[in-house]
């Protein structure tokens, strides 16, 4: 089995690195890369940025306004993100709520719920109960 990137991947990683090293913003960089405490502020203006660009929901399918990336994609995505000292996506929004909605709502909620969840403009929380 041939382990390494093809020609396409490592185009593909330079194309990521160069995105998110001229977007990604320096204070919030400063503070991943210093462990420094990253407020909501921090996270949202990450999550817009990749909003803006598609990426925010960066498993998506093309068919829900993600970019259909292959797994292959998506790691090297995320490996480019934190080699850059971006925070990892909070993932309520994009990871968690959405497949759900893309798999059982209705079209209308698809519509309704899915493109803030892409922008970053709606931060979603998780909440269970446990009986008794």
């Amino acid at each position: 089995m041939d382990l390494r990137f093809t020609d396409d991947e490592l185009a593909f990683r330079d194309t990521i690195r160069h995105w998110v090293r001229s977007h990604l913003p320096a204070d919030i960089s400063h503070k991943v890369h210093n462990a420094l405490r990253l407020s909501k502020d921090d996270l949202q203006r990450w999550a817009r940025i990749l909003g803006a660009q598609g990426w925010h929901g960066w498993a998506w399918p093309k068919e829900f306004g993600g970019p259909g990336w292959t797994a292959v994609q998506r790691h090297l995505f995320e490996e480019e993100c934190a080699l850059a000292g971006a925070p990892r996506v909070v993932p309520f929004g994009p990871v968690m709520v959405a497949p759900v909605i893309m798999a059982f709502g209705s079209k209308a909620q698809q519509e309704r719920f899915l493109p803030g969840i892409m922008r970053g403009d709606v931060w979603w929380s998780q909440g269970y109960s446990e009986p008794g």
